[in-house]
């Protein structure tokens, strides 16, 4: 009885350890190099879920210090709850949400792959943003090619604008460069003056996933400027992918490493050179799209710096964007500079009779301060 008992303990113990140095390495992944740290953003992606299972045992620590009068595991009890109310408690503020105005200005980021651009009639996505009305819609992962005459007109348009441009509803793209093809394209029911496309390392300039956006408006009076991104992805491999049997496989496991470290370091690299671009602005910011990072990985750390972020900002309870069924991960953002104020926020549901993305899109109401 006693060996059972010294047992259950030393197995709790084991895993109190393993749950809290996990929970301390996605804590730290923000703050680390990726660089030498990219591995951390495993963890990281699992942080608002180790988060559930470290508070409970924070507290248990704390009680089981006070009672037996151990200071050390009072102290990490004590630790663990200050750093879990430092990441977290700013979420407090979402509770405080409030109905928008009508006068808001609408931004609604969107990530519709090639696959369900092809297989959705556009009649769908028109009937979605209809409803939601937004003054400002970025959408990612949307083909658009532009021909070399002037006026510039467009060709091989992703369904999921034509079906939106051919609707009645009133969006329109800004001026757009002669002969280009982009996947991160604007549309707005609110004057868009232009949009500039840029690339972003390291190929950029061949393939069009790899390019940003830039697009200035003018709305009440003040010009701002748009940055829509959509930042290089964990790669292919994936495990949430692998078959039951390919769990013990090595050299799947090598693979997976490999390319996500890949993508780690590419959007690190990305995130440093739209921060340069971002820090010489002179207009209102707000930075959009799909940044394949979650708030707490080194990509976003770095991009949002001094930025707010609609969703933390103003969505009461879990706050994921995907996949769309079932949101895990929190990647679709929309990010506003110190010159707005998000009165409100909200991620729409998937439709079920026509799937559009496997994303969910990210709605925000902003003003002028």
């Amino acid at each position: 009885m006693i060996f059972l008992r010294r047992t259950l303990r030393a197995l709790g113990w084991g895993l109190s350890i393993v749950l809290i140095a996990a929970f301390l390495v996605g804590y730290a992944a923000p703050y680390l190099s990726p660089t030498s740290f990219w591995w951390t953003d495993l963890f990281a992606v699992g942080v608002p879920a180790l988060s559930v299972l470290i508070g409970p045992l924070s507290l248990l620590m704390c009680g089981w210090g006070w009672y037996h009068r151990t200071r050390g595991r009072l102290l990490l009890g004590i630790g663990l709850l200050v750093l879990l109310l430092l990441r977290f408690g700013p979420r407090l503020v979402a509770w405080t949400a409030s109905e928008s105005e009508p006068t808001a200005l609408r931004i609604m980021t969107f990530n519709v792959p090639r696959a369900f651009a092809q297989t959705n009639s556009g009649t769908a996505m028109a009937r979605f943003v209809r409803d939601e009305a937004p003054g400002v819609l970025a959408f990612q992962e949307t083909h658009l090619h532009t021909t070399r005459h002037s006026p510039v007109a467009l060709r091989r348009v992703s369904p999921t604008i034509q079906g939106i441009l051919d609707d009645s509803i009133g969006y329109e793209l800004p001026l757009l460069p002669h002969s280009t093809t982009l996947q991160q394209p604007v549309l707005g029911r609110i004057p868009l003056d232009s949009m500039s496309v840029h690339p972003l390392p390291p190929d950029g300039k061949q393939n069009a996933r790899s390019r940003y956006t830039r697009t200035t408006f003018t709305w009440r009076g003040r010009s701002a400027v748009l940055y829509n991104v959509h930042l290089h992805s964990v790669g292919e491999a994936r495990p949430w992918t692998l078959l039951p049997e390919e769990w013990t496989s090595w050299s799947r496991w090598n693979t997976f490493l490999r390319t996500y470290r890949e993508g780690a370091l590419r959007r690190a690299q990305q995130a440093r050179l739209l921060r340069r671009r971002i820090a010489r602005e002179s207009r209102p910011v707000l930075i959009v799209g799909d940044f394949n990072s979650t708030p707490h990985q080194w990509a976003y750390q770095h991009l949002a710096e001094g930025l707010q972020n609609a969703i933390l900002r103003r969505v009461r309870g879990w706050g994921a964007t995907f996949p769309a069924q079932r949101p895990l991960v929190q990647i679709d953002h929309i990010l506003a500079g110190p010159a707005w104020q998000i009165t409100a926020a909200h991620i729409p549901p998937p439709t079920p009779q026509s799937p559009l993305s496997d994303h969910r899109p990210v709605v925000a109401h902003l003003q002028w301060k």
